[in-house]
């Protein structure tokens, strides 16, 4: 068989309804471009999520062929899923299903009554049409995960793969830090905390009395990123909400109200609209109550004493992090700051934010900087208190400085040897065929008919 080379986003779960940008630009052709087993891929499928990797400015000579490598191989996964009779409870098809309706609402400023009207279908129907494909792929990541998800390398193995590297071709790499933060929150009066108390009684009243929870969701609400779609928080499991909300929400019965919740976000209003099990459907509207400048002014001076505690070794870091930053979501994580781009807590100076930048350019390693003023994404304002954990300066990759780097492509690279002896060993197996539209992708090794 001729060699497979995995595509980088090998089996990310695109979302296959289109955005409406693009799929209007596209007229659906419901052809069977390819054939893995019992499982089909459509040349709509394959043609709409072209488009949305070039909306998302993807751009190779080889993007399409790419898609309908993914594709067909998802398929695979998902057909041998069926013979090993790996199952999928039910209400994990519904929870991805629940995602997928609530990014397509989002699309749509929150109007449901849009989103059915673009597409021709209730919600219901759209939720229907999700269902089988969403099962698929969901028994194909599980297939993956037993495939290629349990790799690891050991020392030697790497040693053995940088030693090949030709000293010429060794890679240049950025400066990186990684970082941890203490986050100091300005403590609201209790008269401004009351206020936004009686602020959710009226609008609970409101509601009672007839109004819709949605538009007033819409209108007053305070969280970025459900008012958009009318408070709606979709399916969520146990552990997902701060501890507060999470226990007013179970407490509650299908349709009804909780009073104000208070939690580190500000006041809370949550309807339980469904239930299953241990899994539950709310929505909410969240005030914040006014922070006053003299306030923001107090959080600043607490964050000084913080900062002076620690440079005078009267306390670790780590253990102010622990006993003294106010963001338990910050804290859960021991105070280190994520790089949501790659999903590690290591940033290239490049990646940081202008405010983060600015802040460390100057420290070096062990230091830790003056409290910052930050405009967090809720419109919120906190003090940070960053430390520099490490600092590596631009440098040619070695073994010492770069082993984490070169152990995470050793392990990839393992992971799609793994991945060729499987095909090697599934496809004589499996039927697979693809159109002549695209018989020039995958090297051949989808057209063993």
């Amino acid at each position: 068989m001729t060699s497979f080379k995995p595509i980088r986003w090998l089996l990310l779960c695109l979302l296959s309804i289109a955005q409406p940008a693009a799929y209007a630009q596209v007229q659906l052709l419901e052809e069977i471009a390819g054939v893995v087993g019992d499982k089909i891929v459509l040349t709509s499928e394959i043609e709409l999520q072209y488009l949305q990797a070039q909306a998302q400015g993807m751009t190779n000579d080889n993007l399409k062929c790419q898609i309908v490598d993914q594709m067909m191989l998802e398929k695979l996964f998902a057909h041998q899923a069926e013979i090993d009779s790996i199952a999928i409870e039910d209400t994990d098809v519904e929870l991805e299903i629940e995602g997928r309706i609530n990014y397509f609402i989002g699309l749509f400023n929150g109007e449901v009554s849009e989103m059915e009207k673009y597409y021709g279908k209730s919600v219901a129907q759209i939720k229907d049409g999700f269902r089988q494909e969403v099962r698929d792929q969901l028994m194909a990541r599980r297939m993956q995960q037993q495939v290629i998800g349990d790799i690891k390398v050991t020392p030697a193995e790497v040693k053995q793969y940088f030693e090949m590297i030709p000293k010429d071709s060794l890679p240049y790499l950025d400066a990186e830090v990684e970082l941890d933060e203490i986050i100091i929150k300005p403590r609201t009066n209790s008269a401004a905390k009351q206020k936004t108390r009686q602020e959710l009684i009226d609008l609970k009243n409101r509601i009672l009395g007839g109004e819709d929870f949605e538009k007033l969701a819409k209108a007053f609400s305070q969280d970025p990123g459900s008012a958009a779609k009318g408070g709606d928080l979709g399916w969520v499991g146990r552990g997902q909400f701060v501890p507060a909300f999470e226990s007013a929400a179970f407490k509650l019965k299908p349709g009804n109200f909780s009073e104000p919740i208070e939690t580190e976000y500000g006041y809370h209003l949550i309807q339980l609209l469904e239930r299953r099990g241990e899994q539950i459907h709310t929505r909410h509207i969240l005030l914040k109550p006014t922070v006053s400048d003299s306030e923001l002014a107090n959080a600043q001076t607490r964050a000084d004493s913080i900062r002076r505690l620690v440079l005078s070794d009267s306390l670790t870091f780590k253990k102010a992090i622990e006993k003294l930053s106010e963001d338990e979501t910050s804290k859960k994580r021991g105070g280190l700051v994520m790089n949501q781009q790659r999903g590690s807590t290591v940033f290239s100076m490049k990646e940081l934010d202008p405010t983060t930048y600015f802040i460390i350019d100057t420290l070096q390693q062990g230091q830790i900087s003056i409290p910052v003023e930050y405009t967090e994404p809720d419109g919120s304002r906190t003090y940070h208190i960053l430390h520099v954990i490490a600092r590596t300066k631009p440098h040619i990759a070695n073994l010492k400085d770069d082993y984490a780097k070169i152990q995470n492509i050793v392990e990839q690279r393992k992971r799609q040897e793994t991945l060729l002896r499987w095909l090697d060993m599934r496809l004589p197996k499996t039927y697979v065929s693809l159109s002549d539209r695209y018989k020039s992708c995958g090297d051949g090794k989808w057209n063993m008919q």
